[in-house]
């Protein structure tokens, strides 16, 4: 192997920038508009709004449709009676519309999901959250443009086009939450990004209402304009984050600069971006990657998505963090059959005005109980939080079931159904449902964390479309008992999987996470590992000692 001078001085060069002390460092300036440079509040604001404009689209679009289903069905049934269809559509036809109305934001967003690890590993976290925001523009325009016009066809278009902007902008987000934060704050501002989430559901709900906008369909839809307007002015100034630059495109000058805007210039710095690196050795165990000796002396790989996909079920710790993942979301399933369907539900038992206070009043608990979880995150233990409250979310059906059943022996006991959609909400906002979301992506290496995350978040999306497309009708036929095959039985077997198999993460490193289930599920993946690491050392030192030997040569030829 040999090296030019140029890659050698390049080489000292940055050894010798990096050792730099404290008060040389300091005096640096960090570049970039409204830079948090390690201020954690500033830090916090901006993951906050940039959080909330993103996921408005999913949480508000998808919400508002509960309170404001039969403005939407006399819109429905105007637009084909006056088409010639007499009487418009019946109940039973209407039912299978409105389904496939709401759930055909399942598929556009299984597309975006799928999407994702290209848009984010090869463009960036960033550039991909710029783009879906741009694309959750175009489909809040026509979704107004679809109730302005009253063409149902164009308001279905909007949700697929929106939904498929939801998929690449929340796998996006996670990433982008996960990699330019501290570890002290990677729970906090992923639980943020879920909080925001459940913030804009419960505007969605609380807007649908018939007391605010719910008979005002133009302005119900069109207030999701301006989010995604602000979405993409936030984005715009943004660095991209510093393990993706570092890690994915090798560029440790520019993960330093990412690193600074959001962390402040500190001579801690040159060790944070050393633990980084750790994480890419623990990456260098597939069999399908090519790796080639780069500055440093460090593996650099290069896979498609296919190769990733492949790897991850051919590998036992990949693969167990695929299924932790699937079964974590695969708990909280039920989230969106309640959200779309509560008010509906109700009113079998309730008048409509209080079926809609009482969505209102489970959606405002799920939220207030998000902000409780901003103070618990970080503790208690993502596993402990994870379960019980898994736990308590099931009872929760299961106690709607019970209300419900009980009716006709004791009328009261239907205010137990209330009860239990508080409780569910509840349950899942203050922990459940923003730990099962970014749980994923504390279990999975760098280089295969995007695609990990996208086949975990396609698999749930794939369930949620057909549990939610299935619950009204099954719940038409069936009743509540329903419930027990398609939401309870499922969350308890997953709850049982997580008990044995899911491993903590609260303040520990991803690639400490890592090396765990490789030990467990992987011991051959382990020892690549170890070797890649000697390798990587070996050639870091080989590096160095040729810095050595050009230095004593320019030496002696003074």
């Amino acid at each position: 192997m040999s090296f030019s001078s140029s890659s050698v001085s390049s080489l000292r060069a940055r050894t010798m920038s990096s050792s730099d002390d404290g008060i040389t460092v300091k005096q640096r300036a960090v570049k970039g508009c409204c830079a948090p440079a390690g201020n954690k509040v500033k830090l916090l604001l901006v993951c906050g709004v940039l959080s909330c404009a993103t996921n408005f689209p999913e949480g508000y679009c998808n919400s508002y449709p509960n309170t404001s289903h039969q403005t939407f069905q006399d819109q429905i049934n105007a637009s084909y009676i006056a088409r010639g269809v007499e009487g418009g559509l019946s109940d039973e036809v209407f039912t299978w519309y409105w389904s496939g109305m709401l759930n055909v934001w399942f598929i556009g967003y299984l597309i975006g999901t799928f999407l994702t690890p290209y848009f984010c590993d090869n463009l960036g976290r960033k550039k991909a959250l710029f783009i879906a925001n741009c694309i959750a523009l175009l489909g809040a325009i026509l979704s107004f443009i679809g109730v302005v016009f009253n063409v149902p066809e164009v308001f279905f278009a909007s949700r697929i086009i929106a939904s498929i902007s939801s998929g690449v902008s929340f796998g996006s987000l996670i990433l982008f939450l996960q990699e330019a934060t501290p570890t002290e704050l990677r729970g906090v501002t992923s639980f943020l990004s879920e909080s925001t989430f459940i913030m804009t559901m419960g505007m969605g709900i609380g807007f649908g209402m018939d007391a605010v906008f719910g008979k005002n369909l133009p302005v119900l839809t069109g207030i999701a304009i301006f989010p995604a307007i602000v979405a993409i002015i936030v984005v715009i100034p943004l660095h991209e984050t510093p393990k993706f630059l570092l890690i994915n495109r090798d560029n440790k000058e520019a993960a330093m600069e990412s690193l600074e805007y959001y962390r402040g210039i500190t001579s801690e710095n040159d060790e944070v971006l050393d633990d980084m690196m750790l994480e890419k050795q623990v990456s260098a165990s597939g069999e399908d990657v090519k790796p080639f000796v780069a500055e440093y002396g460090l593996m650099r790989y290069t896979i498609t998505i296919w190769q990733g996909v492949k790897e991850v079920l051919s590998q036992g710790h990949l693969r167990i963090s695929f299924f932790l993942g699937a079964a974590a979301l695969q708990i909280i399933v039920g989230i969106w059959p309640i959200v779309y369907l509560s008010t509906d539900l109700l009113e079998d038992n309730f008048s409509p005005e209080i079926s809609q206070i009482a969505s209102f009043a489970f959606m405002m608990s799920d939220f207030l109980a998000s902000i409780l979880g901003l103070f618990i995150i970080e503790r208690f233990g993502r596993r402990t939080l994870l379960i019980w409250l898994g736990i308590a979310n099931t009872l929760s059906l299961c106690l709607y079931m019970i209300s419900d059943l009980l009716i006709p022996v004791w009328d009261p006991i239907r205010w137990g159904q209330i009860a239990a959609l508080i409780l569910f909400g509840a349950t899942y906002g203050i922990a459940l449902g923003p730990i099962a979301y970014f749980i994923t992506s504390e279990l999975v290496p760098q280089r295969s964390r995007s695609i990990v995350q996208s086949m975990v978040l396609g698999f749930n999306t794939t369930m949620n479309f057909i549990l939610s497309f299935i619950t009204l009708p099954c719940y038409n036929y069936f009743g509540v008992l329903s419930f027990l095959p398609l939401l309870v039985v499922p969350s308890i077997c997953c709850i049982i999987f997580l008990y044995f198999f899911l491993p903590e993460t609260r303040g520990r490193e991803v690639h400490d996470v890592v090396e765990e289930l490789m030990a467990r599920h992987n011991k051959d993946a382990l020892k690549n590992k170890e070797r890649n690491i000697s390798i990587s050392v070996l050639s870091a030192s080989s590096l160095t000692s040729v810095g050595s030997i050009e230095k004593k040569n320019t030496d002696l030829d003074v």
